[in-house]
């Protein structure tokens, strides 16, 4: 479903894994205190400048210059360009002054993986960080929120926490993980062995609970976590556990953490259980359900391996080259940009249409569920709706992103498989 900001998702991801690519960069006889100096010069004044364009919006807001719901626009627009043009600072922060090219001289760095992962995230995430406290300075300066260091930090802090820490903390736990096998006194082959077996068990074990304690969470209200509970196990997906997402009631959205029960988590915002109406709550439901039943978030994870593997051959076929690892990384990142939008437009699809279909099977009529569409025709109704009202203050999500197709690409493929029913069979997953 879509969330407050889906073209984040692309740029949260881009932020991590370019800032990690320019570690493939060759070394260099690079001073790293100058390439230092020079990147904090760069960051400090694009942080700078993220302020200095809250406190104009704000001060036109207080003239009266602008209505304040359109400043908060423009400002929002403002720093998305920030974000995005901050990314190409960062890699002249990387590449241009060489900070990522001389971090191997660095002592106690060179030698960790963990160390240097967070040396070349810094710089954008520093910018990253300081677009989130240009958004507090404004919401201050306006008295929309409370001033004073603690409430600025903590606002920070929560902006981190609700986007990118998902991604950012799990790969620098497993980079830290890999550096602590690496110093076990066993062989090259053992070692290889063990990473992969600790990565695979984070992935599958930790990486579920991981996110259901970096995203703020809290239990559901008790009739509608057995009615949420129900509607999974009759959509043929059990032992999964629902949690209210609490957003401050700033965003509408549905995900799933983990895809092997009992460990998955079911994460449904505030905003979206508050304000939707049973019906279109149980369409989101139905469609995460969909995800899990139909295996996306395995086809999805395994849909970047053959990007990667082309990156990992171009390095070898150039491997006398110095710039071949770069090359690898660039080729690995394009491919993998590619395959995840084809392959995540033609799930989101695919998870539309099987909510429908299983809200037809288990809908409320005589036996079934209370507050579900009874045919497919009605279950299209209804996550239509829930499409438009969980955009309606976001009509930029309406659009594709890199993740989801659009609203209205979205019903118009749903009401087109609508005008054909199709014979729906439960493949449970217990």
């Amino acid at each position: 479903m879509p969330v407050k900001d889906s073209h984040l998702h692309l740029y949260y991801f881009l932020v991590v894994i370019v800032s990690l690519s320019c570690g493939s960069l060759p070394p260099g006889d690079i001073n790293p205190v100058s390439a230092a100096l020079a990147t904090a010069g760069m960051v400090t004044a694009w942080i700078i400048l993220s302020h200095v364009a809250a406190r104009t919006v704000a001060n036109y807001v207080r003239e009266e210059k602008i209505q304040p719901l359109a400043g908060a626009d423009w400002l929002e627009k403002q720093l998305a360009a920030f974000r995005w043009i901050g990314l190409g600072v960062a890699v002249l922060c990387l590449a241009g002054f060489g900070l990522a090219r001389a971090i191997p001289a660095i002592p106690w760095v060179a030698d960790s993986m963990f160390l240097q992962s967070i040396l070349l995230m810094v710089p954008a995430l520093a910018i990253a960080t300081g677009t989130w406290s240009a958004e507090h300075y404004y919401g201050a300066l306006l008295g929309y929120t409370a001033r004073g260091p603690k409430n600025h930090v903590q606002s920070v802090w929560q902006s981190f926490r609700a986007g990118m820490a998902w991604l950012v903390v799990p790969v620098l736990f497993l980079l830290g993980m890999a550096d602590l096998i690496g110093r076990l006194p066993i062989s090259p082959s053992a070692s290889a062995i063990v990473t992969v077996v600790t990565i695979g068990a984070f992935v599958v074990l930790g990486l579920p609970w991981m996110i259901r304690h970096l995203f703020k969470t809290e239990s559901i209200d008790g009739p509608t976590e057995q009615w949420v509970n129900e509607l999974m196990q009759a959509a043929g997906v059990r032992r999964t556990r629902a949690v209210r997402w609490n957003t401050g009631h700033s965003a509408f959205n549905a995900m799933v953490a983990g895809f092997v029960p009992p460990l998955r988590t079911l994460l449904l915002s505030d905003r979206l259980l508050d304000e939707l109406p049973r019906p279109q709550i149980a369409m989101v439901v139905l469609h995460e359900a969909a995800h899990l039943r139909r295996r996306h978030v395995p086809m999805r994870m395994l849909a970047v391996l053959p990007a990667w593997g082309a990156g990992a051959l171009l390095t070898r076929m150039t491997s006398q080259q110095s710039w071949s690892l770069a090359a690898g990384s660039v080729v690995g990142i394009l491919l993998t940009m590619m395959i995840l939008r084809w392959v995540a437009y033609r799930t989101e699809y695919d998870a539309d249409v099987q909510a429908c279909q299983t809200a037809a099977s288990i809908g409320s009529g005589p036996g079934g569920i209370d507050g579900v569409p009874n045919t497919v025709e009605e279950a299209t109704d209804a996550l239509a709706a829930a499409l438009m009202r969980v955009t309606f203050d976001q009509p930029a999500n309406r659009k594709p992103t890199w993740m989801h197709p659009g609203v209205a690409d979205r019903i118009a493929w749903m009401r087109t498989q609508c005008e054909t029913p199709i014979i729906h069979t439960f493949a449970k997953v217990s």
